[in-house]
């Protein structure tokens, strides 16, 4: 346990770039997206699955909405995850992007980041909003937020058998809570991967090493890798995404200018 968690560990601030924070433990962060995806028998109508975003305009109206246990009528029943990581059916990005016709992937992705975690912000397309909602209305479930979807973890076992990691260590948030256990445990038949009493918001791996994590409010993972390890299994080949580049940040889907960032190491 760390009292403050070491670099490699941990996600940079939104003033760095990811290149840079990582620099003297990984040379490649894969930004690998979280799945769309749909589970046969079921859809968000029947079965809700998520957490439940207050509409920001209703907040004025029913003050402390947002404190407040929203309770669904189609909560999804006992064990849903369950049925998610064993036949749970991915939805790439891309075809979500044909779907609702949007031409720019990046128009695309900020709007369906913000309509995933319930924000409202200008930047955000009112069409492609509306036609991922018809979406929603025909069976298909936003992609999970926060922390490790549990639609992933089979795309996680494949990869780390890839890479020939037999061992990892699963972290919380907060990398306050930790636990180590075997690879196959992100096998499809598996439970859901879980911490005690927290969500699994990190992996990590000495040999070979490699961190995957994740971040508040983010629909992405970050596979962190040096060159070997890209050589042994290229991430692209098991998940959806995009390598970061040099001017990349961790919030790589808000505007640049959105916050003051430096662009070097310091000296």
């Amino acid at each position: 346990m760390y009292d403050t968690p070491p670099r490699h560990l941990t996600l940079p601030p939104v003033e760095r770039t990811l290149l840079d924070w990582f620099a003297d433990d990984y040379d490649h962060v894969f930004i690998a997206f979280h799945p769309f995806f749909r589970v046969p028998g079921y859809s968000p109508a029947t079965a809700a699955f998520g957490p439940i975003h207050a509409d920001l305009r209703e907040v004025v109206e029913y003050a402390g909405l947002t404190d407040a246990v929203m309770a669904r009528p189609n909560e999804a029943p006992e064990g849903f995850e369950d049925e998610i990581k064993q036949s749970g059916e991915p939805v790439r990005w891309d075809e979500v992007q044909r779907l609702v016709g949007a031409s720019d992937f990046n128009l695309f992705a900020r709007t369906a980041w913000l309509w995933t975690i319930g924000a409202d912000r200008p930047d955000q397309d009112g069409p492609i909003t509306d036609a991922l909602d018809r979406l929603v209305a025909r069976g298909l479930y936003k992609p999970e937020e926060d922390t490790m979807p549990v639609v992933m973890e089979p795309m996680i076992h494949r990869y780390l058998n890839a890479i020939g990691a037999e061992e990892v260590t699963i972290w919380s948030e907060l990398r306050d809570a930790q636990e180590t256990i075997h690879a196959e445990a992100f096998a499809a038949e598996n439970p859901p991967v879980r911490l005690p009493e927290a969500h699994v918001s990190a992996i990590s791996c000495d040999s070979p090493r490699m961190l995957i994590a994740w971040n508040f409010d983010g629909v992405e993972a970050f596979v962190c890798i040096p060159d070997e390890v890209r050589r042994l299994a290229a991430p692209e080949r098991f998940f959806e995404g995009r390598y970061a580049g040099t001017d990349t940040y961790v919030d790589w889907l808000n505007p640049t200018d959105l916050f003051k960032r430096k662009l070097s190491r310091p000296s």
